[in-house]
């Protein structure tokens, strides 16, 4: 976590404004959302972005349940972006024909 921070850092440091952070093979993931919330703030501070992919909900659904909003955000954005109008509409389709 130390080494991801530092690197993050450095890169909005020198000027990178729009970061993508891909955690798909990262072990525990989640341990990172202080960090990753923090790179947000300070690059969209700056007009920058930061993109979170990878994002296994699992992992993150006990870290999400203490941590504070700008870190659950974090995550909201990140599956809200990764998920397709179509797919969404799908999946709510299918419940209402549960019902």
């Amino acid at each position: 976590m130390t080494e991801v921070s530092g690197i993050v850092r450095g890169l909005v440091a020198v000027g990178v404004r729009v970061l993508t952070v891909d955690l798909t093979d990262s072990w525990d993931s989640a341990a990172l959302l202080p960090v990753l919330a923090r790179a947000r703030a300070e690059l969209t501070d700056d007009g920058g972005s930061l993109h979170v992919v990878g994002v296994a909900l699992p992992e993150f659904l006990a870290a999400l349940s203490v941590a504070p909003l700008d870190e659950v955000f974090l995550v909201y954005d990140t599956v809200r972006s990764e998920i397709s109008p179509g797919a969404r509409q799908s999946s709510s389709v299918r419940r209402r024909t549960d019902w």
